[in-house]
């Protein structure tokens, strides 16, 4: 008697673009969207087609060129998940939905739209890399993404003042800290440079 393989579930992308076709976020685990012309393009085509459903239920199901995508439309983005053609959808539409009800407590008011997601971009990702390594689903329980997103929120020590991250600094922001920075390093040197002149 021989043993069947079974392989494991896998996700080939998930894309979360807005409704002008602008990319807000993306991973991509397949070989053959390597290329960012071909992400762009298959973003676009994602767009076409799910621009052509009327259906305003809560996940809909793209059959398209060796792919099966699950989406699902925010305020004024959508959420997709891919899959190589062979790929069981109810397991896709299992990762969008916990996605995007992560999102939905993640997120400010529970608004899945372009300002909020470009202005949370940090909270996107992470949940994006909580629920997929890979292309290895790693979990499907929104709950559970938003308590690890949150503990690795909390793992980072709160940044002294002129230490925040540099994306959440203003530009003025960001050469006050340099500037602060330098002036720290050059007192630590003994106010002068060493060397032969």
């Amino acid at each position: 008697m021989s043993a069947a393989i079974v392989a494991e579930p896998n996700v080939s992308s998930i894309v979360i673009i807005d409704s002008q076709g602008e990319r807000i976020a993306a991973r991509y685990f397949t070989d053959d969207l390597k290329t960012l012309h071909a992400q762009q393009q298959f973003e676009k085509s994602l767009l076409s087609k799910a621009l052509k459903c009327s259906s305003q239920s809560e996940s809909d199901i793209l059959l398209f060129d060796g792919h099966v995508a699950v989406f699902r439309e925010g305020k004024d983005v959508y959420l997709f998940v891919t899959g190589d053609q062979n790929e069981n959808e109810i397991i896709l539409v299992e990762v969008l939905n916990a996605l995007f009800n992560a999102y939905a407590s993640l997120l400010p008011g529970g608004s899945l739209d372009r300002h909020t997601m470009l202005e949370k971009l940090d909270i996107v990702l992470l949940a994006l890399d909580e629920i997929v390594d890979s292309g290895v689903i790693l979990e499907i329980e929104p709950s559970a993404i938003v308590n690890r997103v949150g503990m690795r929120g909390a793992d980072a020590a709160p940044a002294p003042a002129g230490m925040m991250p540099l994306q959440a600094q203003t530009p003025q922001q960001a050469l006050l800290s340099l500037k602060e920075q330098m002036t720290r390093a050059f007192k630590s040197t003994g106010g002068g440079f060493s060397g032969s002149g």
